[in-house]
């Protein structure tokens, strides 16, 4: 018998400990918050386009009348804002709670001040996007004890534990209080189960309803109460709580319940408000606003009722929050922000950090690159450009919704490479795929920069090329292998003899072919390697037209020494920084930038490119009103399957791809679908952070050039434009369009000039 005991004993701990070890890990998990960027203050921003208003409501900052003395306060006029910055952990050091003075020009900062000193650039503490142990099929939006307001904690105390802070994790009271009540009622009317039970069977145990799950669950609960302060019990019951199903996806926790319901913060809530909430507890989808606002009415004046009993509320208090209606109708939004961002950071945290990853066991502080104002800017631009395509293009509805027209969109910062907003579909409830990093498409002509700026710059070419140089636009039969291959033009229309400019700008397939035939396809296979597509790519014709697939995050890192000076960076960054809790700074790897073409010859394609957006395939862009200086390339694969576009400015870079998950060509072209789109977003990015134009380095030579002959136009030519060159790679000058009478005069006014100079002397 002693020895049975004893095993019992020992089988107990191991359980136990076990059950403890699995709590603390999902703790670690809830605990280590991931946030987005701080929210960048310097001259030019326009602070109505990144809604500088809502963003510090977010943040929990009130906005006060007189001197903002206290930090979290802050005063506005028409003409200036006054912000008391709180103490906060940036992506480098602590930095200390001090006041900012941001003086306005209209609606966009002028001039910034710190603690009365002028500063070039401010930044606000980065908001809590998730928690690192969240995982996909979830709304979560963290929060904290200290953040929700004390009417939902008294709220969710008299609902569902209002013992909570005088038992050990079973309230002995309750449980033959709710047996008496559902005896009388016949039916389960009222639970027994503590706060501190129902965390444990939410986050340890199943939801059956037997006996020995009521007992491990009560033992634990016990456990739980010994190794816990109530306060991190509480929390942890707030922050993970089930409140219903935005679609497929399951509502966890009160800061999401919020944004879904109320469309605000937690810290927002109001009494009734709260009480409502509380009230979901039980039933979510019973008493959800959204689904029976009577029921839900009648559930939330039950809370506030239970409130008065406890003394947590006055009789007049009861009557102001009895009053206030009950919203209806569907639940207003997701209650996380980036969800795709956020699963793409947890995926990069387990590789990078295996020790923070979600259930390691330790909690920490992850840094983002997300810009919150560009995430919204994107995800708004995406919704909007996809119900257009839609309504314009009937055909292309389907159902269900799992089938509809798809779009994704990443934007890049030029210089870093850091992900600044991401969005992997149309709806992250209806799949969490994320297009943008594991979707393999054909890029189609977004693929064809890589061809011309082979023939630009590789030396192994046998013949130079320059944008004024001639190449057919005509049919072309090759053959590959046993097989003849015909590429065509779009509409089958050809423009003869044209210059790489307008090949490239036309998105002449004709022409491109025979630009990568002149260079060699292994020079344009090596041209985009050294850009930094890694996916698989063959020595084929068809290459040359972007016949193989890319990953959208893959092309858009592809693009960016087109726009940052020709460096290519090794990879894409999302985490900035990352910091245990004990405050010491994580290891995060950090993408390497490698020259792999001359800034000349970046700007080179940079031109091109400007030219696609000014009259080329992307001229939308232009008559869009977006004036920015910007440059991009269009791809459409066979029959419309897939749609992009990649642009950029001298400081943003984002990608646009619109197609079917399954295949389906959906038959329109990417100026039609893609461009729209993208223009929409960075119309929104440039009004909030106006962008520089592109600047020209050194290695760039300008000329008029003849559009006959491609020769340095001289003032009898008939038709010019301006163009541009790698140094030394300029054309001699037109000869045709002269006569020897010409010739003789312009000797004559030569010499003159010469004569004239040396007289001077």
């Amino acid at each position: 018998m002693l020895g049975v005991i004893v095993v019992l004993l020992v089988a107990l701990t191991v359980y136990t400990r076990r059950a403890v070890d699995r709590f603390a890990r999902a703790e670690s998990g809830r605990a280590s918050l991931i946030y987005a960027a701080a929210q960048q203050l310097a001259p030019g921003v326009n602070v109505r386009a990144i809604d500088l208003e809502r963003t510090l409501a977010r943040l929990d900052y009130l906005e006060v009348q007189g001197d903002p003395g206290d930090p979290g306060q802050y005063r506005r006029s028409r003409d200036a804002w006054e912000i008391h910055l709180r103490e906060r952990r940036g992506s480098v050091a602590l930095e200390p709670a001090h006041r900012v003075k941001l003086e306005l020009r209209g609606e966009r900062i002028a001039s910034i001040q710190a603690n009365g000193a002028p500063v070039v650039r401010e930044e606000l503490e980065g908001e809590v996007l998730t928690s690192a142990g969240d995982e996909a099929g979830d709304e979560h939006r963290p929060v904290r004890l200290a953040d929700v307001p004390s009417s939902l904690v008294d709220a969710v105390i008299a609902m569902e534990d209002n013992r909570f802070y005088e038992h050990s994790g079973l309230d002995v009271r309750g449980l033959l209080r709710a047996l008496w009540v559902n005896t009388r009622e016949g039916r389960v009317a009222q639970g027994g189960s503590t706060i501190t039970q129902q965390l444990v069977k939410n986050r340890l145990l199943s939801a059956e309803r037997t006996v020995s799950r009521k007992i491990n669950e009560a033992w634990l609960a016990l456990v739980l109460e010994w190794s816990y302060p109530k306060e991190t019990l509480l929390e942890a019951y707030l922050d993970e709580v089930y409140l219903g199903q935005r679609g497929p996806l399951a509502i966890r926790g009160m800061g999401a319940a919020s944004r879904a319901y109320f469309d605000k913060e937690a810290h927002e809530l109001t009494l009734s408000e709260s009480a409502l909430l509380a009230g979901m507890i039980r039933a979510p989808n019973t008493y959800s606003p959204a689904l029976d606002p009577l029921r839900a009415k009648e559930r939330r004046d039950l809370a506030l009722a239970r409130m008065l009993e406890l003394g947590k509320i006055s009789p007049e208090e009861l009557e102001s929050a009895r009053s206030e209606p009950v919203r209806a109708g569907h639940i207003r939004s997701s209650g996380q922000l980036a969800p795709y961002f956020s699963d793409h950071v947890r995926r990069q945290l387990e590789a990078t950090l295996g020790a923070l990853a979600p259930g390691a066991g330790r909690a920490a502080r992850i840094y983002t690159t997300l810009d919150v104002p560009l995430q919204r800017f994107a995800e708004a631009a995406v919704v909007r450009g996809l119900e257009r395509i839609e309504r314009d293009y009937p055909r292309l509805r389907r159902e269900p919704a799992g089938e509809r027209l798809q779009a994704a969109l990443v934007a890049l910062d030029v210089a870093t490479g850091e992900v600044l907003a991401l969005v992997g579909g149309r709806d992250y409830r209806t799949t969490q795929f994320n297009r943008v990093t594991l979707a393999h498409r054909q890029p189609g002509s977004a693929f064809k920069p890589f061809v011309f700026l082979a023939a630009l710059t590789d030396d192994s070419t046998m013949e130079p090329f320059t944008l004024a140089s001639f190449v057919e636009d005509e049919p072309i039969t090759l053959e590959v292998g046993s097989k003849s291959w015909s590429p065509r033009n779009h509409h089958d229309l050809y423009e003869g003899r044209v210059t790489l400019r307008r090949a490239l700008e036309g998105s002449l397939n004709a022409a491109t072919v025979r630009v990568a035939e002149n260079v060699g396809l292994f020079a344009v296979v090596r041209t985009a390697r050294r850009l930094g597509i890694t996916s698989e790519l063959a020595e084929v014709p068809a290459m040359a037209l972007g016949a193989f697939e890319v990953s959208p995050l893959e092309l858009a890192r592809a693009y960016l020494p087109f726009a940052n000076g020709g460096r290519r960076l090794d990879e894409t960054i999302v985490v900035r920084a990352a910091y245990d809790e004990a405050g010491t700074a994580l290891t995060i790897g950090h993408a390497a930038a490698e020259p792999v073409i001359s800034t000349a010859a970046a700007y080179l394609m940079t031109s091109v490119l400007s030219g696609v957006v000014d009259r080329g395939t992307a001229a939308s862009v232009r008559a869009a009103g977006l004036s920015a200086d910007v440059a991009g390339k269009t791809g459409t694969t066979n029959e419309g399957r897939d749609a992009w576009f990649v642009g950029y400015s001298s400081q943003l870079l984002a990608l646009v791809w619109v197609g079917f998950d399954g295949g389906t060509p959906h038959g329109l072209s990417a100026s039609q679908v893609a461009v729209p789109i993208w223009t929409d977003f960075m119309k929104q990015a440039v009004d909030a952070y106006p962008t520089p134009d592109f600047d020209i380095p050194e290695g760039i030579a300008s000329m008029q050039v003849d559009l006959t002959n491609g020769y340095a136009a001289n003032r009898y030519c008939p038709a010019t434009h301006a163009e541009y060159f790698l140094a030394g790679t300029e054309p001699p000058p037109c000869r045709e369009h002269t006569s020897s009478m010409d010739r003789a005069f312009d000797h004559a006014i030569d010499t003159w000039d010469r004569l004239r100079h040396w007289l001077q002397r």
